[in-house]
């Protein structure tokens, strides 16, 4: 072999071998903080989940729910409530306001609790009640999430839903 082929084969070899002294030998320990599971979900538009006898406006007809419940061993059943516009759709809102109530019946007991959000004209809001709630595994239940909006360029004069979906405990 000629000295130009060597001297490459060389940085060749000496390159490989520090590619492979860089690559981790062991997986990351795994760690105890365990994520909270989602057990239930629902998203929609806000024309479907309007209280009966609501007249829809059309400045809603884009606006979306979105809510989940997950579950923590030790903070029990969480839900998130959003509502947002999907990034296609047009016009976007510009929420100052929800208020509402989450309400969860497991094993024959509701909890309600109610939850307010203030923004300042964003284009999505949300909030996460907790609901305290506690359960053994395959404990099955429902979550009632009703509630208003107030939007600037998207609600008029607000927006009122009421949407439930089923849940199981992990």
């Amino acid at each position: 072999m000629t000295l130009k082929k060597r001297l490459l084969a060389l940085c060749m070899a000496v390159v490989m071998v520090f590619s492979l002294c860089s690559i981790s030998a062991f997986a990351a320990a795994p760690t105890d903080d365990k994520q909270p599971v989602v057990i239930g979900r629902y998203d929609a538009p806000l024309s479907e989940c309007l209280e009966p006898g609501m007249a829809m406006q059309v400045g809603i007809a884009n606006v979306r729910v979105n809510s989940y419940a997950t579950y923590d061993k030790n903070d029990g059943v969480q839900v998130h409530v959003e509502l947002y516009v999907p990034w296609y759709s047009s016009p976007k809102p510009k929420f100052t306001g929800m208020t509402g109530n989450v309400k969860l019946t497991m094993n024959g007991q509701s909890t309600s609790k109610y939850f307010s959000e203030v923004a300042t004209g964003d284009e999505t809001i949300s909030t996460d009640v907790d609901t305290g709630r506690k359960a053994s595994s395959g404990t099955s239940g429902t979550v009632f999430v009703s509630g208003t909006a107030v939007a600037l360029n998207a609600l008029a004069n607000g927006g009122q839903f009421s949407i439930s979906y089923d849940i199981t405990i992990p």
